[in-house]
């Protein structure tokens, strides 16, 4: 048993881990690796502790059978509903299951200590309640991205018609985690819906569920609470009504229950009502460039077969005698602004090294410029820099990516890379920079041309979205995406304004890099005419 555990131990000393765990299927797959951990040393627990050991085995076993299935870790956490369980196991049903209940009522402080000692030695944060809110935010932007009904997503359909596609369903306590989480936001009309799930839940016992610490009276406080918010007193009052049902003496619903009955007798006396604050529409949502940009994520709208009709695909060797025997695959995605898909440019081993590279130094993703950035829910997702200098083995994808645009790396960034998380997406951004890169970039200039490589296939979502183009682009591993971000006269292009749709099911792994207008004079010489101002219009909306 102890050399299991020295293994175990030594394994996480190699994987730290460091927290913000919904931000990138990456940083998910170290969790199981500690969970492992944290259940050998319960095994010892229970040869002290036989009063509680049947609910504790029961809950262990769980655990078990849940991690022998989990199979390919990417894979596994490519499943929304996997990766929010697992934060929520850690985060939640771990405390209310063991570590409150044993050592509450059981006298093993030294055993504690170990455990904690144990944990510290290997470097461990666990998931925060911070995660936990990420995770529950992550699931609610998949299902108003992508309209997922409330009963299918927690019996793991992504579609109606189809099996459990995602191979999970939410235990009552899940559905009751994320409804409470929602309405702690003010999203009471998502929160009710949860929250009306995870009664039906309670009440339909699914099996091979545990719901610990849920209760049918909890769960109507927050329920009752959730339609209030909504604006429907009657039923709030009567949800208030079957909580002192249940349980009389309810200070809370006590409490509720004049405030209630004063406001429904104002209503009968035809005396106003104080308005209800519902959630606002964020300005955001309200913005075309947004709206057109869901609609190009869930495949609404999409080119004509007229605006498609000039465009077309190649072989292209860039004069280079190599690419003569072995030439680019050119499919043509957009004529103006120039946007094109480069097929089969990264071998697996490629894509493989620069994962192993990334992997260990993700950090969460920023969005602004160098000391005016900082994270935010319009990105969510983990990077990390691959240098060039510091990574010699990168030359030959260097010159590749030279020779497919045709421009100079010399005012080139070095190469990012990124995985989304759950629900990760990035919503609609410009590329270039506002100062036109004079303060930011000097010499270099604004970024002209973004290639964007794709290196893996993701099963639903994670397109890359050009809601003024009417345009979805879908991973492709291997593949490069490249754009400009500029007219021919260096001018910004407003046209090119672009997103990450949420990913639905499975990981997203890109690599990008941003060419600049700085030594391109001879590779791609400006424009004659000035195309400042050009669709200015598009720049706000």
């Amino acid at each position: 048993k102890m050399f299991r555990l020295s293994i175990i131990l030594s394994l996480l000393c190699v994987f730290p881990v460091n927290g913000d765990y919904y931000s990138a299927i990456s940083e998910l797959e170290r969790l199981l690796d500690v969970e492992a951990f944290i259940v050998e040393k319960f095994d010892e627990y229970l040869e002290r502790a036989q009063q509680e050991q049947e609910n504790l085995k029961r809950f262990l076993d769980q655990i078990d059978e849940q991690q022998n299935d989990r199979g390919d870790l990417e894979e596994y956490f490519g499943n929304p509903i996997n990766a929010f369980i697992t934060i929520k196991r850690l985060v939640h049903d771990w405390k209310f299951n063991v570590f409150d209940p044993v050592f509450d009522s059981s006298n093993f402080e030294t055993y504690k200590n170990n455990l904690s000692d144990s944990l510290e030695k290997i470097n461990f944060k666990g998931p925060t309640q911070e995660d936990l809110h990420g995770a529950t935010r992550a699931l609610l932007r998949l299902q108003n991205m992508y309209q997922l009904n409330t009963d299918h997503l927690a019996s793991g359909v992504l579609h109606p018609g189809e099996k459990n596609a995602l191979g999970t369903s939410l235990s009552a306590s899940d559905c009751f985690e994320l409804g409470k989480n929602l309405c702690e936001i003010k999203e009471y009309s998502y929160g009710s819906e949860w929250l009306l799930e995870a009664r039906k839940r309670l009440h339909g016992k699914p099996l091979g569920f545990i719901s610990p610490n849920v209760s049918d009276v909890e769960i109507l406080e927050h329920l009752s609470s959730a339609f209030n918010g909504l604006g429907n007193l009657k039923l709030a009052y009567k949800l208030n009504n079957e909580i002192l049902d249940k349980k009389p003496d309810h200070e809370e619903a006590l409490k509720n229950k004049i405030l209630y009955e004063g406001q429904l007798a104002r209503e009968r006396s035809f005396a106003p009502r104080k308005q209800v604050e519902l959630p606002q529409i964020a300005e955001k949502e309200q913005k075309e460039s947004y709206k057109l940009y869901t609609q190009v994520c869930r495949g609404e709208l999409h080119q004509s077969p007229r605006e498609q009709r000039n465009l077309r695909c190649w072989l292209y060797h860039q004069g280079v005698p190599y690419y003569r025997l072995s030439p680019f695959k050119i499919e043509q995605l957009n004529v103006d602004p120039y946007v094109a898909y480069v097929h089969e440019v990264l071998w697996d081993s490629e894509i493989d090294t620069i994962m192993e590279h990334g992997k260990g130094n993700m950090e969460r993703s920023k969005v602004g410029q160098s000391e005016n950035s900082t994270t935010s829910e319009v990105r969510i997702s983990r990077n990390t820099w691959l240098w060039y200098d510091a990574n010699p083995w990168l030359s030959k994808i260097k010159q590749r990516l030279e020779d497919v645009t045709g421009l100079s790396t010399e005012s080139a960034e070095p190469l990012q890379l990124v995985n989304y998380g759950i629900g990760g997406q990035y919503e609609p951004h410009f590329d270039f920079v506002e100062d036109d890169g004079q303060s930011v970039f000097s010499w270099k200039g604004n970024r002209l041309l973004t290639a964007l490589f794709y290196l893996n296939d993701v099963a639903l979502g994670g397109a890359t979205a050009f809601p003024f183009l009417r345009l979805a682009v879908p991973p492709v591993k291997g593949s490069l995406l490249i754009w400009y971000n500029l007219h021919s006269s260096t001018h910004k292009d407003f046209r090119t304004k672009h997103a990450g749709c949420p990913v639905l099911q499975g990981s997203k792994w890109i690599c990008n890099e941003w060419f600049h207008v700085g030594a391109q004079e001879f590779r791609r010489p400006c424009g004659l005419s000035s195309d400042e101002g050009k669709f200015l219009h598009l720049k706000d909306i």
